[in-house]
C-alpha cells in the first residue's frame, strides 16, 4: 500500500479523558457490510470520547472480526492485544477479570453505534471528528493483511492485495488502473442521491448512480486514464451500467467486470483504495469508506470522484474531498 506522501501520518490520539468505566464491544452481531462495520467502529471511539469511557472489545467480537478482515493479522495473539492498545487505545478483553477493574461496563451493539452521532456542538464540529477518523484509518492501513499471519478465530489471514494480483499478476505493483463502484442498493440509492443533491448540487441522472459512459469519460479523459484498465465492481442490480460501459467503443475494450458484488470483501476494497482513480457512488457506505481511506492515505483530490454535476455536456465537481466526512451531506452514512 502507498505511503501518505500528501497526508502526514498522524499518531492516533489514544489518551482522551476517561473515567473508570468502559464501553465493551461484544459478539452480538454485525450491522451491514464492511463500510457499515467500519463506521460502527469509528463511532465507538466517538461514543467513548463523548462519554469519557475506555474502549474495549472482546477477543471474539464483531469489532475484532471487522478489524481483522483487512488489518492486524498476527502470529501471536498477545502481541495483537498490545498492538491494539498501543496503536488505538483499545483494550482486548479475553477474560472477565480484565473487566473487574472498572466501575461500570457499558454496552452498545454495532447497529446502535452505526447510528450514533456526537451531540451537536456546532456546524463545524465534524472537522474535529474527521481528524480522529483520518488518524484511525491511517493506522489501520499501516497494518494491512498480507496473508502471513492469523486472525482471532485461528484461520489464516487473507492477503488484501489478492484481487489486484488476480487481475494484473506480476505487473500489479506498476500498472495504472481505475475502479468504478456501482451500487443500486435495491433502489435505495436513488432517493439517497436525491437527498444529497439538495445539499451538494450533484446530478443523479447519468452520474454516480448510472455511471454512464459520458460521465466516466468526462472524468477519466482529463486525467489521461482512458488508455488504462478500468475495473467495474457492481452489485449487478442495474444491468444498464455494465451493458453501457461494455458497449462503449472507448471504455469497452479496457473494461474488466466483477459483477453481482452485493458486498465487497477486503480484497475488493483494497483494489479500490489502491486505484489510480476511483469513481464511487456516495449513496454507498462502502464507497464512502473507500473514499475516506484514500483521503487518509494522501491520494490527490481529483483521483477520487463521487460528487459531480452536469452542465450542458460537461460534468464538474461540486464537493471537495472533505465531503465524505461531512454528516450535513452524508447523514448517517458517515
Amino acid at each position: 500500500l502507498p505511503t501518505a506522501e500528501q497526508r502526514t501520518i498522524t499518531k492516533f490520539p489514544v489518551d482522551w479523558p476517561r473515567d473508570n468505566k468502559i464501553l465493551l464491544l461484544r459478539n452480538d452481531g454485525k450491522f451491514g457490510h464492511m463500510g457499515n462495520q467500519i463506521n460502527s467502529l469509528l463511532h465507538s471511539f466517538d461514543y467513548s470520547r463523548d462519554n469519557r469511557l475506555h474502549l474495549g472489545i472482546l477477543f471474539h467480537s464483531w469489532a475484532m472480526d471487522t478489524i481483522q478482515t483487512m488489518f492486524y493479522e498476527t502470529s501471536d495473539f498477545d502481541d495483537l492485544g498490545r498492538d491494539l492498545m498501543d496503536d488505538l487505545g483499545i483494550l482486548v478483553v479475553r477474560n472477565q477479570t480484565q473487566l473487574d477493574a472498572f466501575d461500570e461496563v457499558v454496552s452498545q451493539n454495532s447497529q446502535q453505534l452505526y447510528f450514533y452521532k456526537t451531540p451537536n456542538k456546532g456546524m463545524d464540529h465534524w472537522k474535529e471528528t474527521m481528524g480522529v477518523h483520518i488518524a484511525f484509518l491511517q493506522r489501520l492501513f499501516l497494518r494491512y493483511n498480507q496473508g502471513y499471519g492469523y486472525v482471532h478465530n485461528g484461520l489464516r489471514a487473507h492477503d488484501v492485495c489478492e484481487t489486484l494480483g488476480m487481475f494484473f499478476h506480476e505487473r500489479a505493483s506498476e500498472v495504472k488502473y481505475t475502479v468504478i463502484h456501482s451500487r443500486y442498493l435495491d433502489g435505495h440509492a436513488q432517493w439517497r442521491l436525491e437527498r444529497m443533491a439538495k445539499t451538494t448540487g450533484l446530478t443523479v441522472a447519468g452520474g454516480a448512480l448510472y455511471m454512464s459512459p459520458s460521465y466516466v469519460k468526462a472524468i477519466l479523459k482529463p486525467l489521461g486514464m482512458l488508455e488504462y484498465p478500468i475495473i467495474l465492481l457492481t452489485d449487478g442490480q442495474l444491468k444498464s451500467v455494465e451493458r453501457g460501459l461494455l458497449n462503449d467503443p472507448v471504455i469497452g475494450p479496457k473494461l474488466m467486470v466483477l459483477s453481482n458484488k452485493e458486498f465487497l470483501d477486503g480484497a475488493d476494497i483494497a483494489l479500490a483504495v489502491l486505484a489510480d482513480v476511483f469513481l464511487g457512488n456516495p449513496a454507498s457506505v462502502t464507497s464512502g469508506f473507500i473514499a475516506r481511506s484514500r483521503y487518509a492515505l494522501g491520494y490527490a483530490e481529483k483521483s477520487t470522484q463521487l460528487f459531480r454535476r452536469k452542465r450542458i455536456h460537461q460534468w464538474y465537481s461540486v464537493c471537495n474531498e472533505e465531503c465524505v466526512f461531512n454528516p450535513w451531506i452524508l447523514g448517517h452514512w458517515v
